[in-house]
């Protein structure tokens, strides 16, 4: 579940903060975030999104970059951690490195397992956050129903549920995304 302090934060103040064992920050327009420690689905569904892009870029050789939870500064305060994302190596290169290890500028995949305890308000200004600062395209992974909702920078939204298949043609040329392989051992967890 999700808190938020009361008193708003710059971004060099987010940057001074020390990590909390257990607990995800982000910082939204000020506003910090506390994440518990995610579940065993959530971190399944998470692993599988990360192994299926890394299984691509070592099948084709594309160069890019893939991480999972790292931060992005977005906004002036803003700073954001995809469960999983991906940026393409020159992009990456690109961003400037600011304080804190932070990259300046959205991932060009922003994937995002959906909690629970996330609200439709507090997912669509995420998403507006990642695609005003440059994210391609967004996905969002829901547990249950298992579903994926993909969000592009062109207004165009998707949604994919079990037996379908989706692209990403701009970022993963060729690979085809079975829906159901997203949620592979995600059952019963």
């Amino acid at each position: 579940m999700a808190t938020q302090a009361a008193t708003l934060l710059t971004f060099e103040e987010y940057a001074d903060l020390p990590e909390k064992e257990g607990v995800f920050q982000e910082l939204d327009e000020g506003v910090l975030i506390e994440m518990s420690t995610p579940s065993h689905a959530h971190g399944a569904l998470q692993g599988n999104a990360f192994s299926l892009l890394s299984m691509h870029r070592k099948q084709t050789g594309a160069d890019y970059v893939i991480t999972r939870n790292a931060g992005f500064r977005l906004g002036p305060n803003t700073v954001r951690g995809p469960d999983v994302c991906l940026v393409r190596r020159a992009s990456f290169r690109a961003m400037e490195r600011v304080r804190g290890g932070y990259r300046q500028g959205g991932p060009d995949l922003a994937v995002e397992v959906v909690s629970e305890s996330e609200t439709a308000v507090r997912l669509t200004r995420k998403i507006e956050q990642y695609l005003a600062a440059g994210t391609s395209s967004v996905w969002l992974i829901y547990a249950d129903p298992p579903q994926v909702i993909v969000h592009r920078r062109s207004g165009e939204i998707q949604k994919f549920t079990a037996g379908q298949r989706f692209q990403e043609p701009e970022l993963l040329p060729g690979l085809v995304i079975p829906v159901d392989e997203l949620f592979v051992g995600v059952e019963g967890l």
